[in-house]
């Protein structure tokens, strides 16, 4: 269903569809399906490279957080050019990769269960740089300062947020935020982090500096995800109980707006111009894009099974399919 026409045809939206193992390629203007590679067994969350050329896809192998099985042990490289995967990063003893990012090196940072570890990954090399042990139980998502000494990770089977010392590989301290620690986002003078905690039904605001909460926000409904405006004065936290995105004015942290994005709403893309928002809804198979200025709905991306992860990057309408 399409609501609005505002974004350029050049912009193009890659969202990772968790349960039909691939990446799909679309319009951000129309929703229209461009293409759809196959990346690995149960892939979760995706990184770009600086460039925006390739994107690194976690295959975690398993449909949740909650079962035992050991899962993957990979990540897919996708030319975002070509559209097509063109290599794998094998991770040997380290199962179920989760989280990554991107660091200012061009290192890759993954956190992955079994054991639950941290790894610095080189894609160019498709080599385990460094490991560190978390800890903690499931370590979900990953959050690195610019400089790379410091990690963040959201432990969601011990109710954690950790604490790493990336030059020494000491960890600094466990920071109890309870229930099921999710997704993070931190803020660009890296002060704060804002972690979702799923059962908790709160954000907890991490105080970086003395690595302690400092704060509550109250977001019934399961929040998820967490991601910020350019300007860093909104948060966009995804209910996956509710299937909503609230919109939260960081510097009251209160609640000021509620989209209704579909059942099990998870994923947040934010468009490089700084314009759109984007939620995936799993058990509904779409991808709302939003207003960053208005919060108003705008288009309906139709996707395959599971939609988590999306990015939205810039492509010419003159490159060879």
């Amino acid at each position: 269903m399409l609501f609005s026409t505002a974004a350029s045809a050049q912009e193009v939206a890659v969202i990772v569809h968790k349960w039909d193992n691939s990446a799909g390629f679309y319009d951000s203007n129309t929703g229209k399906q461009l293409a759809k590679v196959e990346v690995g067994v149960k892939p979760h969350e995706m990184a770009l490279s600086a460039d925006r050329r390739l994107a690194y896809i976690t295959n975690y192998g398993v449909n949740s957080y909650t079962q035992q099985e050991e899962g993957g042990n990979s990540i897919s490289i996708l030319d975002l050019v070509r559209r097509e995967k063109v290599g794998e990063i094998g991770l040997g003893k380290f199962h179920r990769p989760h989280g990554i990012e991107l660091g200012r090196s061009g290192h890759l940072f993954v956190t992955c269960d079994f054991p639950p570890t941290l790894l610095v990954i080189d894609p160019a090399r498709r080599a385990i740089l460094r490991e560190y042990p978390v800890g903690q139980a499931l370590p979900h998502m990953v959050m690195i300062t610019r400089d790379e000494k410091k990690a963040y990770t959201a432990n969601s089977g011990s109710g954690t947020v950790t604490a790493i010392d990336l030059v020494t590989g000491a960890v600094i301290k466990h920071i109890d935020i309870g229930g099921v620690p999710m997704g993070m986002v931190m803020t660009k003078d890296e002060r704060r982090i804002y972690a979702a905690n799923r059962t908790g039904n709160r954000v907890a605001i991490i105080d970086t500096g003395r690595d302690e909460v400092s704060d509550w926000i109250e977001i019934p409904g399961q929040p998820v995800r967490a991601a910020l405006t350019p300007d860093d004065r909104r948060l966009i936290v995804t209910l996956i109980e509710s299937g909503e995105a609230v919109i939260v004015d960081a510097p009251s942290r209160r609640v000021i707006h509620r989209i209704r994005t579909g059942a099990n709403s998870e994923g947040i893309g934010i468009d490089p111009s700084g314009q759109f928002g984007y939620v995936s809804a799993q058990g509904e198979n779409k991808v709302i894009k939003f207003s960053l200025k208005d919060w108003k709905p705008l288009l309906e991306i139709k996707t395959a099974e599971r939609p988590d992860p999306i990015a939205i990057i810039k492509t010419s309408p003159t490159k060879k399919r």
